[in-house]
């Protein structure tokens, strides 16, 4: 039945509005995508410059907090923004499909007038040319929602939602957060054998560790070595032993070196491997090849290049075996550390190429599985976590947080949270996962086959440190001076402060205490509480991006030229 005029009035007003305000929309997120070029947290010129007074006098309290505000309004407009631009793609998308129908349905509801009189009006012609005209018009209007909404979408991070945990998921059962919960976590006290300590995870086993040094003066530091070449590797420990790597060129090397006296004790060459590309690839001429930390097992020493060349040795420096693994090259360079499960080695491998996680027999070099992961290369590396007693590899990538079995390679389990360049590995506790990365959000997962994000904010977000939880707390630094506390199990933001260096390497927890080391070499020592309190701040006395280790209370902290052993003095 077709409409009678009152119907085709109301459509052609409907549709009018539809038009109107599809056009007002599709101004309003142009409008907000210029915004977006404009406003950008890292490079904007209020901070910079309230930031250059706070450089001039960094002990007036009063600039700190302005610092700390401005930079919170710069990036609640870049979120804002972008906020506007992602919900205004769907807001879009509907007016354009009410204007269609309601022009399909006024276009079917036109008489037909005769031509001229006496004649036979050409009604299937003229059907089919309004039909055109209707369809014309129509792919027009869609084609251009659907460019706005996907394509401008495409260019934006994920939509920042506001920090959320629904009712149900609050009043969830003591029964059911069990149910996920793993045995307590202890480190050991003598061994760090991975990126950020024992399975990953950012915290150090002992106590005791020495809370102020000077590394200008020599106070409490027990020895300092220089590392022959060039790296962003952290240093890693067994036993008596430290091992990093460095590279110049396309020369690669894995250093062991006395824990106790600093010496080196073996160097081991890591080039000139078949297959290893011709030339160096494309990265971030800071960061160089040997970004990537080493993992060991007491027994095996295993260490990867940007290049590709992956070797393993023993703890006295033969080689057991190498390869190249093909070349992970893409935009920044290649930075994922290895990780060690039992008899398998762990390789996260991100190229333009391909996206992988790899595990291979740590004693023999066999591939004993390779598993496609889906998205974009990403520059996390491996975290080990243990959930009803089932062990995973979690991985940080762009789109999803996604969980792997360490020993078949299978993957577990996936949340998609993520956005854009992903740099900051996954913090665990005995519950949930916790993934974060700059200009996207901080998301805590509930792991297992329903996997789920149960809470997340935006306000906090690293570009490069990974974060660190307990089961009461979640802590993370970020590249513009922050230092965050939320609360692990609600999401809560418990603390937080604002310093002047930024953070690359990542904080760790020792004794019930953070130590949080900033780019200028200074080390700040907070207490692992609900309220802040800074124990102490201690100068290396050189600039330093890589995460400490820690081992039989002494820190080692690798600085851009030297490695230094921090020890109470006697």
């Amino acid at each position: 039945m077709k409409p009678d005029e009152k119907d085709i009035r109301l459509l052609k007003s409907i549709s009018q509005v539809a038009a109107g305000f599809t056009l007002i929309v599709a101004l309003t997120m142009l409008f907000s995508l210029i915004q977006l070029k404009t406003i950008d947290p890292l490079d904007n010129p209020i901070v910079a410059s309230v930031k250059e007074q706070y450089d001039r006098d960094p002990s007036n309290a009063l600039l700190a907090e302005q610092v700390r505000a401005v930079d919170l309004m710069a990036r609640k407009a870049y979120f804002s923004s972008r906020w506007q631009v992602e919900t205004g793609s769907y807001l879009l998308l509907a007016g354009a499909v009410v204007f269609i129908i309601c022009q399909r349905l006024i276009a079917g509801s036109k008489k037909i007038a005769h031509s001229r009189p006496g004649t036979k009006p050409d009604v299937p012609g003229q059907n089919k040319l309004a039909m055109n005209t209707l369809m014309i018009t129509g792919v027009v209007i869609f084609t251009a929602a659907i460019v706005s909404s996907f394509v401008l979408r495409s260019a934006l991070p994920d939509t920042l939602s506001e920090k959320r945990l629904a009712a149900g998921e609050e009043r969830e059962s003591r029964a059911s957060r069990r149910a996920v919960q793993s045995a307590p976590f202890v480190a050991d006290p003598t061994n760090y054998p991975f990126f950020r300590g024992q399975d990953g995870r950012g915290i150090a086993g002992g106590e005791g560790y020495p809370t102020e040094w000077d590394g200008t003066s020599g106070k409490n530091i027990k020895w300092k070595t220089e590392i022959p070449k060039h790296g962003k590797s952290s240093p890693v420990i067994w036993g008596d032993k430290i091992f990093v790597t460095g590279a110049e060129g396309k020369e690669c090397e894995i250093y062991c070196i006395d824990k106790n006296t600093g010496d080196i004790i073996w160097t081991v060459l890591a080039h000139d491997i078949q297959g290893e590309p011709d030339d160096i690839p494309e990265m971030d001429q800071d960061a160089g090849m040997a970004v990537s930390t080493v993992a060991t097992n007491g027994t095996e020493v295993c260490a990867v290049f940007a290049n590709g060349n992956l070797v393993c040795t023993d703890t006295d420096g033969r080689i057991k075996w190498s390869k190249n693994i093909g070349l992970p090259e893409n935009i920044y360079g290649y930075s994922s550390s290895l990780i060690i499960y039992e008899n398998i080695l762990i390789v996260q491998f991100d190229s333009n190429e391909k996206i992988s996680l790899m595990g291979f027999d740590i004693k023999s070099g066999e591939l004993k599985w390779e598993t496609p992961r889906q998205g974009y290369p990403s520059w996390s590396s491996p975290v080990i976590g243990t959930f009803n007693g089932q062990p995973q590899v979690l991985i940080n990538s762009n789109p999803s947080v996604t969980a792997f079995n360490p020993v078949t390679g299978a993957q577990l389990w996936a949340v998609e949270a993520m956005y854009g360049d992903v740099a900051p590995s996954c913090a665990v506790n005995s519950t949930m996962v916790y993934a974060v990365t700059d200009y996207a959000k901080l998301v805590a997962i509930r792991p297992g086959q329903a996997a789920s994000i149960i809470w997340e904010d935006n306000m906090f977000t690293p570009d490069v440190s990974s974060p660190v939880a307990t089961d009461d707390f979640l802590f993370l630094v970020t590249g513009y001076g922050d230092i965050a506390c939320y609360n692990a199990q609600s999401g809560d933001t418990i603390w937080t402060r604002y310093l002047n260096e930024p953070f690359y390497a990542s904080p760790i927890i020792a004794d019930n205490l953070i130590y949080i080391l900033d780019r200028s070499g200074v080390m700040h020592i907070v207490k692992a509480a609900a309220e802040y309190q800074l124990i102490a701040r201690s100068p290396i006395g050189e600039r330093a991006d890589c995460t400490p280790a820690f081992s039989d209370k002494e820190i080692y902290i690798r600085a851009r030229t030297n490695l230094y052993c921090i020890s109470e003095s006697e």
